[in-house]
């Protein structure tokens, strides 16, 4: 337990030495109701909360000051992220919000993103017409029969709106296209392609952060003779512009196991005894969950994959050690594991525990 004392220390030693994440204003500029453009710095957040509100600088010594879809036309970072207002309606009454550009062209495409909702609203311009339409997932409605018999349908009127924007006839046929950020944007550029040099065509590349994490662990409490340990690299892309919470991970782990304890074997006459066990599994998909603020964050994941098992065995006879066998088996894994990630700087020391089928790990590792 020696070297989980030092490690505790070693974690909270580094835990008082953090520096204190900062809000991060990006040079950006906003267009305001009279058409004028006011370069700046804006705030960098999530879609979801740019699309009610922003905060912006003319400098980054100025005080922010925060506007609605009510102020302005729209605004966009020099990254190429840009916002424009739509008007929406609901429960009778009219306001405005930020939905973000994905797609220009003779169709110009927007997403709008609501916290706490899987799928987002759309908005589609087609510029040559200069009319937009407003695309909902689509709604379970309950119908009853002439018989008396209930039933439910899907109101699918994005479809209909979809195609009535594109307006051009070497686009007539009717498709069948599933409610989908991806489907939606694809049809689109698709048919955005036909107009090419009259209207060129230009997309989107949300940003991501990119993260990598490797740790180190043991079990608390090995038997006697037992070298227990694992080690684990992970890859975590983290969507900021979708969310700052949510991420994905993927990559493997290795874990090895050895009992060198001859009582063990003192027991057995003849037959074979568990010796060495190494297992390398690939985590090709994974979700993370974890705190974005403060010095201290907890996290979880789980993530699926596939492992990989070398088993060596001695062979015993009449007591006595005669040679070896090895044996090969794949298996599905599961992999999950939580802790607290203190900040370094731009970087996380990591305290983990991972369960396991015979007992848990506790892991201290390094994210950057």
């Amino acid at each position: 337990m020696k070297v989980y004392h030092f490690l505790i220390c070693f974690f909270l030693f580094f835990g008082n030495s953090v520096i204190v994440a900062q809000e991060k204003f990006e040079p950006a500029y906003v267009v305001d109701l009279k058409m004028d453009t006011i370069k700046g710095f804006i705030k960098e957040e999530t879609d979801a909360q740019l699309a009610k509100r922003i905060s912006f600088k003319k400098n980054l010594e100025a005080s922010a000051k925060q506007y609605t879809a009510n102020e302005l036309l729209g605004f966009g970072f020099d990254s190429g992220r840009i916002f424009k207002r739509h008007r929406i309606y609901a429960a009778g009454n009219e306001r405005y919000i930020f939905a973000k550009r994905i797609l220009k062209g003779k169709t110009d495409l927007f997403v709008w993103r609501k916290k706490g909702k899987a799928k987002p609203d759309f908005f589609v311009t087609n510029t040559q017409i200069n009319k937009t339409v407003h695309l909902n997932a689509p709604s379970k409605k309950v119908i009853t029969s002439e018989e008396g018999k209930k039933y439910s349908v899907k109101n699918k009127q994005y479809l209909e709106l979809l195609n009535q924007i594109k307006t051009d006839l070497k686009d007539q046929e009717q498709k069948e296209i599933r409610y989908n950020e991806n489907k939606i944007y694809k049809d689109l550029r698709n048919y955005n392609l036909q107009f090419s040099e009259k209207y060129p065509v230009s997309d989107y590349e949300e940003s991501q952060v990119n993260s990598y994490e490797v740790t180190f662990g043991m079990m608390p409490k090995d038997l006697a003779g037992e070298t227990h340990f694992r080690v684990a690299v992970y890859r975590d892309k983290l969507r900021v512009e979708r969310s700052t919470n949510w991420s994905y991970i993927r990559g493997f782990s290795y874990r090895y196991w050895e009992n060198d304890n001859e009582k063990n074997r003192e027991r057995l006459s003849t037959g074979t005894s568990s010796y060495r066990w190494q297992s390398l599994s690939l985590i090709p998909i994974g979700i993370k969950y974890q705190s974005n603020k403060g010095i201290f964050r907890p996290y979880s994941y789980v993530g699926l994959g596939v492992g990989f098992l070398l088993r060596t065995d001695h062979v015993v006879e009449n007591y006595e050690i005669t040679g070896v066998t090895k044996s090969f088996y794949p298996f599905p894994t599961i992999h999950v594991g939580a802790g607290i990630k203190a900040k370094l700087g731009k970087d996380f020391l990591l305290f983990e525990v991972t369960p396991s089928f015979d007992g848990v790990f506790l892991n201290v590792g390094y994210s950057f």
